[in-house]
């Protein structure tokens, strides 16, 4: 007997993600507070770079292991699981290596002449160890959700978070850098650290049985491998390249937009402070709805694969409608609540001004983030890969081009960039949504799906601006007011969720219920 793997694992993936944020969050607030804007900007500033050399290795190849290891299971062939995961790592050890030393040897190249800041460079070679530790762990992460087994790699995450940001605040107290160069390199060391504890969780956690069976494999390679082999590759290249577009459009928004923002008289600190203030401060905000689209994400894609192999449309299509619905449930109240509640959210978050109003305009673009997000996912489960790739080109051309000729008008300045942002979300998810339309029939309820949410959404707000304006007139500190105002809003929009049906009981019986296996 065992519960409802999807809906179950899904939950189990919301709560590892909501802490793990949770823990983020704070850490950014810390991080912000102990190192500044400019501090914050350094660290942004290089940290694309290593996405750009993790994204050979972790973007495409972990969702191949993830989708294989659900195929091959659910044919029973445990063998081809193994086999799976040991080619993975193989493939992935060799390119993480050659990553690692490609950067090293191009360190102070990338230092000058892309970023043009001589004092990154201590910082990119921070990068480094990473790369082979996240790589790694990636690879096991899929590997366990292809077998739906979302403990390990959940508890490795929070692991990671926590040892995380353990290192790096602790070092800050205890060595207390004077300038914000030093104080970003051991930001940087940080992301080291927690890879190398949450990797040694998934270690231990790997069954010594599971590991023979793994050496096992690789006497037998020669028997089938290649077609593996071509599979993996198959699946992660268009993903590899959708990831690589994206972290390269990060590298050039962080050389882009503070070398833009100079064109019309920002000064070099001026531009990287504004950079640090919407890239590492608005911008985490606005990904808060990833708490549950990451966790749709992960779940669907093993789920859809497996049942691709016994052709079952009719539960790729229930499946993909509850995601759909799910990522509704979350993304519109939380637009809501950032456009109407950005500053005093932001106040007391960082303590800075200006971030209320980047996270404000940033918000009209969280939904059609949030879907794009979830459909892209359930694409990739149907084998989708290079159609999510062609409408992740198409946007991210609408946001460079946005980038590069509006940011540098002094009619728009730093605007332009989030102009960019949301057309390239929409098309995007436009774009998506159709080609899913196009593939399954989508049983989604609009009324249930959509507008119950937003009218719930629009009670909330009503309890919220309420709620705050009454505790004006008592000598209340603003950030109990707000607290006490979100609390407020939060419950009123559960419960109006709940009367008008948009989600029924029987919805949260299903999800504890069991079934045969």
């Amino acid at each position: 007997m065992k519960k409802n793997s999807f809906l179950y694992g899904t939950l189990l993936l919301i709560i590892v993600n909501f802490i793990v944020r949770f823990l983020g969050f704070a850490y950014k607030i810390i991080m912000s507070r102990l190192i500044g804007p400019e501090g914050i900007g350094l660290f942004h500033l290089v940290h694309p770079i290593l996405m750009v050399f993790i994204t050979f290795t972790t973007a495409g190849i972990p969702v191949a292991v993830s989708k294989l290891v659900a195929h091959y299971l659910s044919l029973n062939n445990k063998r081809g699981c193994n086999k799976v995961l040991g080619l993975s790592l193989f493939l992935g050890t060799i390119i993480s290596t050659f990553m690692s030393f490609a950067l090293f040897y191009f360190a102070k190249y990338i230092s000058i002449s892309i970023l043009k800041s001589p004092d990154s460079y201590g910082n990119i070679i921070a990068l480094i160890p990473a790369i082979p530790l996240i790589t790694i762990s990636s690879i096991l992460r899929g590997y366990y959700y292809g077998l739906k087994d979302v403990g390990p790699p959940g508890m490795a995450q929070v692991l990671e978070q926590i040892f995380r940001v353990a290192f790096v605040v602790g070092l800050l107290f205890i060595l207390k850098p004077q300038t914000s160069i030093h104080a970003s390199t051991i930001a940087i060391l940080g992301i080291s650290f927690g890879e190398f504890v949450g990797l040694l969780w998934l270690l231990l956690k790997f069954k010594y049985i599971e590991a023979l069976k793994l050496r096992k494999s690789y006497h037998i390679l020669l028997d089938g491998s290649l077609s593996i082999l071509g599979k993996i590759i198959y699946i992660s290249v268009p993903i590899t390249l959708s990831r690589m577009i994206s972290v390269i459009m990060q590298s050039l928004n962080a050389v882009l937009i503070p070398q833009r923002l100079q064109v019309i008289g920002y000064s070099s600190q001026e531009a990287l402070s504004v950079f640090g203030k919407l890239t590492g401060m608005a911008m985490p905000l606005l990904f808060l709805p990833f708490i549950v689209t990451s966790a749709l994400v992960v779940n669907i894609i093993p789920n859809v694969s497996e049942e691709m192999v016994h052709k079952n449309w009719r539960e790729i299509g229930m499946k993909s409608s509850l995601a759909v619905r799910m990522t509704l449930l979350v993304s519109i109240p939380l637009t809501a609540l950032f456009i109407f509640f950005a500053n005093p959210i932001c106040k007391f978050i960082y303590a800075q001004d200006e971030v209320g109003k980047y996270l404000s305009l940033l918000a009209y673009s969280m939904i059609f983030l949030s879907l794009h997000h979830t459909i892209s996912g359930i694409l990739h489960g149907m084998g989708k890969q290079v159609m999510t790739t062609i409408h992740y080109l198409i946007g991210t051309a609408l946001q460079l081009a946005c980038t590069y000729y509006l940011v540098a008008n002094p009619r728009f300045g730093v605007n332009g960039f989030i102009i960019g942002f949301i057309l390239a979300n929409f098309s995007m998810f436009a774009l998506d949504y159709s080609g899913l339309c196009r593939t399954i029939k989508l049983k989604l309820n609009v009324i249930n799906a959509f507008f119950k949410p937003l009218f719930a959404t629009i009670i909330m707000i009503l309890f919220m601006v309420n709620i705050f304006q009454l505790l004006t007139l008592t000598p209340m500190h603003i950030t109990l007011r707000l607290m006490i105002s979100i609390i407020g809003g939060l419950l009123s929009y559960i419960a109006t969720i709940f009367c008008t049906g948009s989600i029924h009981w029987r919805t949260i019986q299903y999800l504890f219920k069991k079934k045969n296996s």
